[in-house]
């Protein structure tokens, strides 16, 4: 059985900052939001593939591999072959303070490097840390997503490793991972 994928990020972080002086008085807001609706398709600003996992109980300083290009299979048995990458979404799990993740390409193969301008990454060496203070009660922790609408480029075998790399001394770094990307 097939499957179809289409995928929405919605982000709204509004600061407030309240200021009393001798002349003004009041609420200065600071807000972002992002809307962002993934139809299904392969054109920009659509996704056709996806891949989700939850990963746990692995070990301190252990690299995971996700290879983009043919060994990862969605929930359908389907092997993914990603040829462009538009969204990768992780969650750190993770209570443990010394269990902070890293994410970013693989020493080789590595994905995501910009080229051409698009990318997610400024070098092979670049990588982004989430931190572990996960709060189970609510749900809340270190968490970051990446996006790319016209999509950064998958090559296989030579730029298609996506590597998150666990740090600290126990083997309980959890977390849950998404990548959202075309077929063409």
């Amino acid at each position: 059985m097939a499957s179809k994928f289409r995928g929405r990020v919605n982000i709204d972080v509004d600061l407030t900052e309240w200021f009393d002086s001798v002349l003004e008085r009041g609420a200065i807001h600071y807000p972002l939001a992002m809307n962002l609706t993934l139809a299904n398709g392969t054109s920009a600003g659509q996704i056709d593939l996806a891949y989700g996992k939850r990963e746990s109980g692995i070990g301190a300083s252990v690299t995971t591999v996700y290879d983009l290009a043919g060994t990862l299979a969605d929930k359908s048995g389907t092997t993914i072959t990603f040829v462009e990458v538009v969204l990768i979404a992780l969650l750190n799990r993770s209570a443990t303070a010394a269990n902070y993740l890293l994410m970013g390409p693989d020493a080789t193969n590595g994905f995501g490097v910009v080229a051409s301008n698009v990318g997610f990454w400024a070098d092979a060496s670049d990588r982004n840390a989430f931190a572990a203070d996960y709060n189970s009660s609510d749900g809340d922790g270190s968490w970051g997503v990446l996006n790319c609408r016209t999509g950064v480029a998958v090559g296989a075998g030579s730029t298609d490793e996506l590597a998150v790399i666990t740090q600290g001394g126990t083997s309980a770094n959890t977390w849950d991972i998404i990548i959202g990307g075309r077929s063409a």
